[in-house]
């Protein structure tokens, strides 16, 4: 009991020496747990989530599937596949005021123009560009109508905003930083957002099932060491595949710690400033999966799942009913004959 007394001290004193350890490990815990709701979200709309037998908990740690009946057996896979977008899309959006419709597109033109004149030196074409249009609408101002005894705030309309979004397709992901390099040169602050994508999906899929089934195979086998053996007599196969995109997997959390002591011993009140949150790539953990192909990664991927299920029923034996034999014997005693 000594021992934990003191081991409880200790880690209270270095909680109170270094503040910041505490801290990043609460700012851990708060980026994974975020990550994990996250992911159950996608596991749940995937249907791994939808029974009691889907083999997950909440937080993501496989366990024992539960039988239904004694005779069942299920066997499950579970593959993952990180692959690399071969394409992106990047979307940046303007907008842009004026006094009549004309001039406001002249402007938002001029600046789009400009724009895509500059991102061409980096590769890009006029088939990797789209100019979309968003909207076009009349503003109002107030405009104070004075009377003898009150006024009147009537709206008039000012002049038109417009609202372009300018689609831009590459295939480096560094090409990003450059595009936003050069779009804050022309007054475009708003990246919209970045889509990845991959090419020849179904391959990765027919990989990812092929292994899966080998893998499947080689559990079938295990079973055999048991004196186990799964017919094929009646069996039901149950697969399901869902893909995790980047922009899904960004967590945030608070990398600072608020403390007002001083400000309130000294009387001068608190000000409260603007705290950025701390975001960061975070793929689905690794400890549910079977099988993972490309597990390092260094760069946002594209995350493959494939699940694969087989339940086998296997056929129970035949009790045959004994028959019991019982000897009277002349003294009436009753005696059971153990008769093979």
């Amino acid at each position: 009991m000594r021992k934990y007394i003191v081991f409880a001290c200790v880690a209270f004193i270095l909680g109170a020496i270094n503040p910041g350890f505490s801290q990043r490990n609460m700012n851990q815990k708060q980026f994974k747990s975020k990550s994990n709701d996250n992911n159950k979200n996608l596991e749940y709309n995937a249907g791994l989530l939808d029974n009691e037998n889907s083999g997950y908990q909440v937080n993501n740690v496989p366990k024992m599937q539960q039988y239904v009946k004694d005779n069942e057996v299920i066997l499950d896979v579970h593959a993952l596949m990180n692959v690399k977008a071969g394409h992106f899309l990047a979307v940046f959006n303007l907008t842009q005021v004026g006094e009549t419709t004309a001039k406001t597109n002249d402007m938002i033109n001029m600046r789009i123009d400009s724009f895509t004149t500059a991102i061409k030196r980096l590769g890009i074409s006029n088939k990797d560009i789209y100019i979309d249009m968003i909207y076009l609408v009349p503003t109002f101002e107030f405009e104070v109508e004075k009377k003898l005894f009150s006024k009147t705030y009537n709206e008039v309309p000012t002049g038109f905003e417009m609202q372009k979004n300018v689609h831009v397709t590459f295939t480096d992901i560094n090409t990003v930083e450059k595009l936003v390099t050069l779009a804050a040169r022309y007054e475009i602050y708003d990246l919209v957002k970045v889509d990845f994508f991959v090419d020849n999906t179904e391959a990765v899929y027919d990989s990812l099932r092929n292994i899966a089934v080998i893998c499947l195979n080689k559990k079938i086998n295990s079973f055999k060491k048991l004196n186990l053996s799964l017919s094929d007599k009646y069996q039901i196969i149950r697969e399901n595949s869902y893909s995790i995109y980047p922009e899904t997997q960004y967590p945030d959390y608070d990398a600072f710690v608020s403390q007002s002591i001083e400000a309130v011993s000294k009387k001068t009140g608190v000000t409260k400033i603007r705290k950025p949150k701390t975001v960061a790539y975070d793929q689905i953990p690794y400890n549910q999966f079977d099988i993972i192909i490309n597990p390092e990664i260094l760069e946002p991927v594209v995350q493959f799942v494939y699940n694969l299920q087989v339940k086998y029923t296997l056929d129970k034996p035949e009790v045959k009913a004994k028959n019991t034999y019982m000897l009277v014997t002349p003294s009436g005693e009753v005696k059971k004959l153990d008769v093979q």
